[in-house]
């Protein structure tokens, strides 16, 4: 082989070498940027898929209710009342809900627990200080109290088992009770430049006599208050299925007797 073949020779084996390392070099790099999209995108589908679980699980599970509405003035209250009462809460009962509650009991299985929770006996005390709404069962024991003040709504003495299964948050309660029990004066006043309004018929005054008030936000209906004529309420609140019905046991008194206190048991 004559020298010029050889260095030819050589060259092209050179070239054919550094062909070879470049399309491996390349190649690994691909693959290495490859592997690390791969790794990334993984990363990726693992946070989405951890947040759509979260999402669904927050959607399957009953969470409590909150309250977007300004809450009539304390003050507004000119003396104080206590009354006691039977409260039902339940779930509306309606063929979107009802769809919802097939696909819940399919995820729960077995251990689905009962979305409406048991008649509860309260005793209701307002005043322009606060308002506070004990609940006791219907066996005379002690659940949990709503104190609605100058602090806030929130719960107070409550059995830990029993705020676990509560579907609406104490602003909410609050609120409701609020426009059941509440002049409508007071009302107007905090819904005054807000979009929110209170549509009254009847007297509601008047609590032994039918009326209705209809709540609404922006023109859309938030929740509609029927009273029949045994003064026992209905508030129905279709955006969350729920529905709180309200039968006094006896008349407001605004004597503040002992057995009056909304800390006293309740009495037969």
């Amino acid at each position: 082989m004559s020298f010029a073949s050889h260095a030819v020779s050589t060259g092209l084996h050179t070239v054919g070498l550094r062909s070879a390392g470049l399309r491996s070099t390349g190649l690994h790099t691909v693959g290495l940027r490859s592997a690390g999209l791969r790794s990334r995108l993984g990363l990726a589908s693992l946070a989405v898929a951890a947040t759509l679980l979260l999402s669904g699980c927050s959607l399957l599970a009953p969470q409590p209710l909150e309250a977007a509405s300004p809450m009539p003035a304390l003050a507004s209250l000119e003396q104080t009342s206590t009354q006691r009462l039977i409260l039902r809460v339940a779930r509306i009962e309606s063929d979107d809900n009802a769809k919802r509650t097939v696909a819940v009991d399919a995820e729960a299985g077995e251990g689905a627990q009962e979305q409406n929770l048991p008649p509860l006996i309260g005793v209701l005390r307002q005043s322009p200080e606060a308002m506070r709404l004990v609940m006791l069962s219907v066996q005379g024991q002690r659940l949990l109290t709503l104190v609605h003040d100058a602090d806030g709504s929130r719960f107070e003495k409550a059995r830990p088992e029993v705020l676990e299964k509560l579907p609406f948050s104490a602003d909410w309660l609050a609120r409701r009770i609020a426009w059941v029990h509440w002049p409508q004066a007071a009302i107007d006043d905090a819904f005054a430049n807000t979009g929110w309004q209170l549509v009254q018929r009847g007297d509601w005054q008047q609590s032994r006599q039918p009326a209705q008030r209809i709540i609404t936000q922006d023109g859309v209906t938030i929740a509609e208050l029927t009273r029949d004529a045994s003064g026992s309420v209905t508030l129905r609140d279709p955006a969350a299925d729920m529905q709180l019905t309200l039968e006094p046991l006896a008349a407001p008194s605004t004597q503040n007797a002992p057995d009056d206190s909304p800390e006293a048991p309740a009495h037969d």
